[in-house]
C-alpha cells in the first residue's frame, strides 16, 4: 500500500486517506463507520485540490499491491478523476464525503457486485459520528463544509459547494467530547475556516471563544486555514482569542501569490495588501506567531515580475510554513482555459526556487529560536528514537528520550533546521 497519513485495516477494509486535515477526519470517521463491516473492499480518501496526479499515483501503487481486491475511491472526487479512473480499471467505484453517512450503504453495494459512481450533493454535518483516531491525543472536528470562494483555478467548490457552517453548540459539543477523551490537540478544520459562521451570523474568533468558555480542559486549539478577504473581517477579535494560553499562536494564512495582477487572474478577491495588513497585526500583538501561507507558482500570465513578487513576499512576511504548488489546470476551472499556460519546465524552476527561498527564510526564523526555552507537547514519534512536540505557537520541536505521545517538557532550544528546531529537555 501507498504511505498515508491515515492507513488501518479494518477487518476486511484497508484505508488509506491523504490530504488536508478535513480529508484525515473523514478518513478517521470512514474508519468509525466501517469498523464492524464485513467485505474485502479498499477505500482510498483522496485529495485532489493540487490535481489529479496524487490521486492516481496512489490508486495505481495500491491496484499493484491489492489487484483483485474491491476498490472505493472517496474524498474529493470528480467526474474528471473517475474518467481517469475507469481508464485504468471499469471496476473501480467513486463517491464523494458530501454525506459520509452513505460510504457504509454504499459499500454494501459494491460488496454485493455493484460499480458505484456517487456525487451527493447534499450536506450532512460531520459531528457526532464515531471516530477511529490516528492519533490519540488529536481530536479534528469539521466546522464547515464549502466555501464563499470561486477562484479560477480550483475545484473544491465544484465538489464541496457552498459554505455550510455547523451549529455552534454543536461543534461545542464535538469538542467537549474530545477533550474528555484524552485529546490535547482540538483542529478546527473545514475547506475555508476563516468564512466559518458567515453563513448563520457568526464568526471564527466567536466560535473559539465559545470553545474556550464552555470546555474544561487541559487542550490546545488550532485554528485551520483561513484566506484573508474573510479573516480580516474579524482580525481585533482573534487577537484576543490568540492571548489565550489554550489556543496555538499559528494561522494558516494563504496569499497564493505576491502579485496583484496574479492574484486578480486567480479570483482571490483578496490583495497583497490585506495579507501584509495580517500579518503585522499578529506579528505586532505576539513576538512568537507563527504564520504558514501558500504559493503557486506558473499560473497563467505569471509574468517573471509577478514571480518575483511572490519571492519578496516570502522574503517580507517570514512565513513558518509554506505550501508550494506547481500551478495545474483543472478541467471545468476557469484557469484551465486562460491564455498563456506557463510550461512545466518553467514551472518547475520557478517551483525550485521558491523552495530555495523559502527554506533560507525559514532556517533564518528557526535560528532565532536557538538558546531560548519553549514548553512542547509531545504528538508525534519522530525518525532515529526522536519525539516530535509542538510549541505554544505550533513549530515542531524535536527531542531525543524515554516519552510518550501526549507529554508535556520544557526544552531548551539547541539546533534549527528550516523544518524544525532541535532542543533538549531543560527543567
Amino acid at each position: 500500500m501507498p504511505s498515508a497519513k491515515l492507513l488501518l485495516s479494518l477487518k476486511m477494509i484497508s484505508l488509506f486517506s491523504q490530504g488536508c486535515s478535513a480529508n484525515m477526519s473523514e478518513g478517521e470517521q470512514i474508519a468509525g463507520l466501517t469498523k464492524d463491516f464485513d467485505g474485502n473492499i479498499c477505500v482510498l480518501n483522496l485529495c485532489t485540490v493540487k490535481g489529479n496526479a496524487s490521486a492516481l499515483k496512489a490508486v495505481r501503487r495500491t491496484k499493484l499491491e491489492l489487484p483483485n481486491t474491491k476498490m472505493l475511491v472517496t474524498g474529493c472526487v470528480t467526474k474528471e478523476l473517475t474518467d481517469e479512473l475507469q481508464k485504468i480499471d471499469a471496476n473501480i467505484s467513486t463517491a464523494t464525503t458530501n454525506d459520509l453517512e452513505r460510504i457504509p450503504q454504499i459499500l454494501e453495494r459494491i460488496k454485493n457486485g455493484e460499480v458505484v459512481h456517487s456525487f451527493e450533493k447534499a450536506h450532512s454535518a460531520k459531528l457526532g459520528i464515531p471516530k477511529m483516531r490516528k492519533n490519540p491525543i488529536v481530536g479534528i472536528v469539521s466546522i464547515a463544509e464549502g466555501c464563499l470562494d470561486a477562484c479560477s483555478f480550483c475545484s473544491t467548490r465544484m465538489v464541496k459547494g457552498r459554505l455550510k457552517s455547523y451549529e455552534p453548540a454543536q461543534i461545542v459539543s464535538e469538542v467537549r467530547f474530545l477533550a474528555g477523551d484524552g485529546c490535547k490537540e482540538i483542529w478546527l478544520t473545514a475547506q475555508d475556516a476563516g468564512c466559518y459562521g458567515f453563513d448563520i451570523g457568526t464568526d471564527l474568533a466567536e466560535l473559539v471563544m465559545k470553545i474556550l468558555r464552555e470546555v474544561a480542559g487541559d487542550y490546545r486549539i488550532r485554528m485551520g486555514m483561513g484566506n484573508p478577504r474573510h479573516t480580516l473581517k474579524y482580525a481585533d477579535k482573534l487577537v484576543e482569542v490568540y492571548k489565550d494560553s489554550r489556543v496555538f499562536r499559528f494561522l494558516h494564512l494563504p496569499v497564493q501569490s505576491g502579485s496583484n495582477a496574479v492574484l486578480r487572474d486567480m479570483k482571490r478577491e483578496h490583495s497583497v495588501e490585506d495579507y501584509q495588513k495580517l500579518v503585522q497585526i499578529f506579528y505586532g500583538e505576539f513576538s512568537d506567531f507563527a504564520i504558514s501561507t501558500d504559493i503557486i507558482v506558473g499560473f497563467p500570465n505569471e509574468s517573471e515580475s509577478d514571480f518575483q513578487k511572490s519571492l519578496d513576499i516570502i522574503k517580507e512576511s517570514k512565513p513558518t510554513g509554506c505550501n508550494r504548488t506547481r500551478f495545474v489546470p483543472r478541467k471545468g476551472t476557469v484557469a484551465a482555459t486562460l491564455p498563456n499556460q506557463i510550461s512545466s519546465t518553467e514551472k518547475y524552476r520557478r517551483s525550485a526556487e521558491l523552495t530555495r527561498v523559502f527554506m533560507e527564510v525559514a532556517l533564518e526564523n528557526n535560528k532565532t529560536y536557538i538558546g531560548k526555552k519553549v514548553s512542547i507537547l509531545i504528538d508525534e514519534k519522530g525518525k532515529k528514537k526522536s519525539w516530535i512536540g509542538r510549541a505554544d505557537n505550533y513549530k515542531p520541536v524535536a527531542v531525543q528520550g524515554d516519552y510518550k505521545i501526549g507529554d508535556r517538557l520544557c526544552v531548551k532550544i539547541e539546533t534549527a533546521e528550516p523544518f524544525a528546531l532541535i532542543g533538549v529537555v531543560s527543567c
